[in-house]
């Protein structure tokens, strides 16, 4: 199952969401026998959820070897794609693995890909099928356009999370990655589905945001998820390089009940039990 977190405006905290919603569900998981294991793909050329996961911040050393995925993205890699797969830092059930990406490598994967949008829209689903076996859930983080990166993890993907801020422009971009989202299903992953759209950074003191949930719920109905909040636990844990179930543990702190609701939503909308 290949689920893509994706949305169009910058600022919903797309990749606090992938981050913790792949530990969330590596969790969740990781206690079945024989442990199912999860990977992390982060296809921004910023490459921020690859180095959190690896424990990292950029300017870090990352793991010696040769390939990242932009080798693989571009057809010039001499390796399998699991060589350049490494155990994430987090959670502690050990089950989460995360793919080398680096910043330099995936901007010039981005712009060769996006010169032969045909062919290149394709890469990243050549790359992931033979993992498919191998991962219960491939989590994909995307940046924040619908450039080549972006439409290449809508037209792998099987589900598609939406994160968005309850605000005038976070309705305008889900509207955007909506259409988006529909274009690639007519054109090239009809069974592409949507597990749900994810407000978050709420702040519910301000009246524009209990207006726009409401609405977002007459409009998207079941689709939307229960909102997180701007919680400042999420943002430190995201400066330790930990996803929140890591830092505050099995506290019942709202920033875990929150984030653990999405990762639950989801679980139950992939049909992972």
């Amino acid at each position: 199952m290949i689920l893509a977190v994706s949305a169009l405006k910058g600022g919903p905290g797309k990749t606090t969401f992938a981050v913790n919603v792949a530990a969330g569900l590596a969790l969740k998981i990781g206690g079945r026998t024989p442990r199912p294991r999860v990977l992390l793909v982060d296809l921004d050329p910023q490459a921020h959820a690859a180095y959190w996961a690896l424990g990292k911040s950029r300017g870090d050393p990352l793991p010696r070897v040769e390939e990242d995925l932009s080798a693989h993205l571009l057809g010039s890699a001499r390796g399998s794609p699991l060589d350049i797969i490494h155990p994430a830092a987090f959670p502690e059930s050990g089950n989460l693995d995360v793919v080398l990406t680096r910043p330099q490598g995936m901007a010039q994967a981005e712009r060769v890909l996006t010169s032969d949008l045909a062919e290149g829209i394709y890469a990243l689903e050549e790359y992931l099928e033979p993992l498919r076996g191998a991962y219960a859930v491939i989590v994909v983080d995307t940046p924040p356009s619908a450039g080549a990166m972006t439409l290449n993890a809508l037209v792998a993907a099987d589900a598609v999370l939406i994160p968005m801020e309850l605000t005038k422009m976070g309705v305008d971009g889900l509207r955007e990655t909506l259409a988006v989202v529909e274009k690639i299903r007519r054109r090239h992953n009809p069974e592409m589905r949507i597990v749900g759209i994810a407000p978050n950074r709420c702040d519910f003191r301000r009246s524009e945001t209990n207006d726009i949930y409401r609405f977002m719920r007459q409009q998207y109905k079941d689709l939307v998820l229960l909102p997180v909040a701007e919680r400042a636990q999420v943002a430190y844990a995201s400066s330790l390089r930990r996803d929140i179930f890591t830092h505050l543990g099995s506290t019942q702190d709202q920033a875990v009940v929150e984030m653990r609701r999405v990762v639950e939503a989801v679980a139950q909308r992939l049909g992972l039990r």
